[in-house]
């Protein structure tokens, strides 16, 4: 009966290694604590560490909000631009600066800033029509062409005493030519374009109604 004994052998070592388990796992009772669940968020500081947390769709939709731009960045200077002018659209406003852009460039180089003192502050009203007087005197004159305006974009941005303030960089082709009083070339060349980089910055008082965008910084 080979069988049988081996059987019986078998038997008697699964009951070892089963009790050999009890012994080592043991049983569970309500008394025993509970291990922490690794997978699951932490509790809310105000909670204890007994209680559940109550979801409710206040406290879950605040998790969700998104997390405000830095305000010392380009998205947080938007943010702030709008918040003094609901009405601020960035392309919009991208548009009226190429047209500010150009209108200034053309002015400067005839001699004509009355034709665009709405669009500069004071100050740089001043300095332009010192270099104009200047250039006047010395019986120079000048002439620009802007071929195209190939990039136009908003670098900086924000909002000062209900003042929005926006530096925009221009990436421009142009002519630029330098005469002296007889007509001969000082600088440039005819029919030469170079690239020009601009950088200006546009203010406008928000609380005034119907105010306009002023050039108040121009860096070549």
């Amino acid at each position: 009966m080979q069988v049988d004994i081996d059987i019986l052998v078998y038997a008697v070592v699964a009951a070892l290694l089963l009790g050999r388990l009890w012994f080592l796992l043991g049983t569970r009772n309500e008394n025993d604590p509970q291990r922490p669940n690794p997978l699951r968020p932490p509790p809310p500081s105000d909670m204890t560490q007994d209680s559940e947390p109550t979801y409710t769709r206040q406290n879950v939709v605040s998790r969700l909000q998104p997390v405000p731009p830095p305000p010392h960045s380009l998205a947080g200077g938007l943010a702030q631009v709008l918040a003094v002018d609901s009405s601020f659209e960035e392309k919009q406003f991208l548009q009226e600066s190429r047209d500010i852009f150009t209108s200034i460039v053309g002015a400067y180089a005839s001699g004509h800033l009355s034709l665009v003192t709405d669009f500069l502050s004071p100050a740089l009203l001043g300095h332009f029509q010192e270099a104009v007087d200047a250039r006047a005197a010395a019986g120079q004159t000048a002439q620009t062409r802007i071929a195209r305006i190939k990039e136009t974009e908003v670098i900086a941005a924000h909002a000062e005493d209900k003042q929005a303030i926006l530096t925009v960089r221009f990436v421009s082709d142009q002519e630029n030519i330098l005469r002296d009083a007889s007509g001969a070339i000082l600088g440039g060349d005819e029919g030469k374009y170079e690239e020009v980089t601009d950088i200006w910055t546009f203010a406008r008082e928000t609380q005034l109604p119907g105010a306009k965008w002023v050039v108040v910084e121009t860096k070549g």
